[in-house]
């Protein structure tokens, strides 16, 4: 055998060797081994992560409509067309694109397009996670669901997110956000015309779900959020999370299958709890013949494989735990996730303290305002934060000088004061903090005095004189008076006049010295009623300019004769007149009927009277008329 035979021999016998050792890439092996925890085909996807690996599990029907974005009642040709996608709204002010390969794919702004193809149809949604000149500019989508999610029930959400370049679509974390009110304003979307208001949580009604952080660049990946509502929710909304995000980050998400985690596959199931570092999976079914394999975050966790599975106890980074079943007819289950996660709880206070007033945080006793964090155990043993923000309110003890003019009144609080002196009162501001009012009161006199004079009684009707006097004119800055009855006219900046009161009146006269002393006197006028009217008994109505005309006869009580009507003794109406003043024989009856005298006789009157303050009264009688 010469040297090259021997040479070829030995090259096949290596080859072989290799191929034998587990070498693939030496026997050309282009396939991922999918439970040895190797990116064998060197694609960058190890195990369950790579296509390769495809257990068939048939996707539950989303409880989330259009979950693809495939119905649409129009192709969008720009930004922010969320509505063309049949279902879905704009959750948050700040718009979410609808994409699709009929037309709008290229984001004006970030200058990029989702990775093609997409995961499913021809449709998908893009948003934006905050911008430089509104870090808070974040992009939510959200669609009231086909039936509520049950308080208590555990949902998985599958999904796939689309990464861009890695400037514009570095990790992040995307977050589901629940709520329940559909129809409510407020809730769908949830801050209208407030582009910056963030995320979802910074308005009533909505809570956190569940979150998972993602990375990619120029590809489209698949993840399950796992998460139990503590309440029946029917609105999802899917983005960013509340970090505030200065940058311009755009991502893309499709397909978006929502249901019961049991819909996904036969859940393991879970003992302990994560913070006390002793969770156990467990697959209760029996598998004897069947190969089993547990995953973490979609890579084998080599030697265990069987069907019960305790996590680490150092395993602190969230991850999802799953197991492949292979059963011996070739067959292939994936268990749905468990999210391993040690909760971190956090609390946020506000308190409000009065200047001077502590408040008792767990061991610390605080008076000044600030931030505050307490770090407690809790009976889970997981770390709990409680953040205080104090703000210490502030108190007030504040002097003032005031002065007065004798005979006037200063109020302080509930104390009503008139003597020159310190006076101190406590008060409460709106807070309810206790603050001190000091004053100090001088009572000035004033330079001049008035008496008002008119005191007295008038009937109904008539007048009465009402003056002042002022002891020095050249010390006056003004004067007036003013009436308790209102319906009376007076001169105001008379210092004589005559009044007719319709009733009791006070009249306050009141002059202003040039120090600025009001000083004042009053003076009352008592009315009498006096409703009195007077009819004659008989008249004689013959011409001779005596007593020819019969009508009322009054004083000033009386301001209008409102009807006077005379019958005759068979009741014939023989006058009527209306409207005319007392005490006039321009208004009277003369004694004839229809252009004739009447015979002597008795006759009857009837009048409706109107006196001087607006009472009323009617009157009846009868009278003789002679010739």
């Amino acid at each position: 055998m010469n040297t090259f035979l021997v040479k070829n021999l030995l090259f096949v016998l290596f080859f072989f060797a290799s191929c034998l050792s587990g070498l693939q890439y030496a026997c050309g092996q282009t396939a991922e081994i999918c439970d040895n925890a190797l990116d064998d085909d060197g694609d960058g996807l190890i195990d369950l992560n790579d296509p390769d690996c495809n257990c068939p599990i048939e996707l539950p029907t989303s409880l989330i409509p259009n979950p693809s974005f495939e119905e649409n009642s129009g192709c969008p040709n720009d930004e922010g067309q969320l509505d063309l996608a049949i279902a879905w709204a704009q959750a948050s002010d700040a718009t979410t694109d609808y994409m699709n390969t009929c037309g709008f794919l290229v984001h004006p702004v970030i200058g990029e397009s989702p990775p093609l193809p997409m995961p499913d149809g021809e449709g998908c949604i893009g948003f934006r996670n905050g911008k430089p000149s509104s870090p808070d500019f974040k992009e939510c989508t959200g669609t009231c669901l086909l039936s509520p999610l049950k308080a208590g029930t555990q949902y998985t959400i599958n999904m796939w997110v689309g990464f861009g370049s890695a400037n514009t679509s570095p990790e992040f974390e995307l977050v589901i956000y629940g709520a329940n009110g559909c129809d409510q304003a407020g809730i769908l979307p949830y801050a209208p015309g407030n582009p910056n208001i963030g995320c979802p949580l910074n308005v009533p009604g909505y809570e956190r779900l569940g979150a998972t952080n993602l990375n990619g660049t120029n590809e489209w990946v698949n993840t399950d959020i796992s998460f139990t509502p503590t309440r029946d929710l029917d609105v999802i909304v899917i983005g960013p999370n509340c970090e505030p995000n200065a940058f311009d980050h755009y991502y893309y998400f499709d397909n978006l299958i929502i249901q019961e985690s049991v819909a996904f596959g036969e859940p393991p199931s879970i003992t302990g709890h994560p913070c006390l570092n002793n969770v156990s999976l467990d697959i209760p079914s029996n598998f004897i013949g069947d190969e089993l394999q547990w995953y973490r975050d979609g890579i084998a966790i080599l030697g265990e494989t069987s069907a019960d599975f305790t996590i680490p106890t150092n395993q602190e980074e969230q991850a999802v735990f799953q197991v492949r079943i292979i059963r011996e007819d070739g067959t292939c289950e994936i268990s749905a996730p468990y999210t391993f996660i040690i909760p971190e709880y956090t609390t946020f206070n506000d308190f409000e303290i009065c200047d001077n007033t502590p408040i008792q945080l767990n061991n610390q006793t605080i008076m000044g305002s600030g931030t505050y964090s307490e770090s407690f155990i809790t009976e889970e043993g997981c770390d709990s934060t409680v953040i205080s923000l104090v703000t210490v309110l502030p108190t007030y003890d504040l002097f003032y000088e005031e002065t007065i003019c004798v005979n006037q009144e200063f109020t302080l609080g509930t104390q009503v004061l008139n003597q020159a002196g310190t006076y101190t009162e406590f008060f409460s501001t709106l807070a309810g903090c206790d603050s001190v009012v000091t004053v100090q009161l001088d009572v000035r006199d004033a330079l001049i005095t008035v008496d008002a004079q008119g005191d007295g009684t008038v009937r109904l009707g008539e007048i009465a004189p009402i003056r002042a006097e002022i002891s020095d004119l050249s010390q006056v800055m003004s004067y007036s008076w003013s009436s308790s009855d209102s319906l009376v006219s007076i001169c105001d900046t008379c210092l004589y006049q005559v009044v007719q009161p319709t009733k009791t009146t006070t009249y306050t006269f009141m002059a202003l010295d040039t120090a600025g002393c009001a000083t004042i006197d009053n003076i009352v006028v008592d009315v009498e009623d006096f409703y009195e009217v007077f009819f004659p008994s008989a008249f004689t109505p013959n011409g001779d300019g005596i007593n020819d005309f019969f009508y009322p006869f009054a004083t000033s009580n009386v301001s209008n004769i409102l009807s006077l009507d005379i019958y005759d003794r068979w009741g014939n109406q023989v006058f009527s007149g209306a409207d005319f003043p007392h005490s006039s024989e321009l208004f009277g009856w003369d004694g004839s009927f229809r252009n004739k005298p009447s015979n002597p006789g008795v006759f009857v009157y009837m009048a409706t009277i109107e006196f001087f303050d607006g009472h009323i009264d009617t009157y009846k009688g009868d009278f003789v008329l002679l010739r």
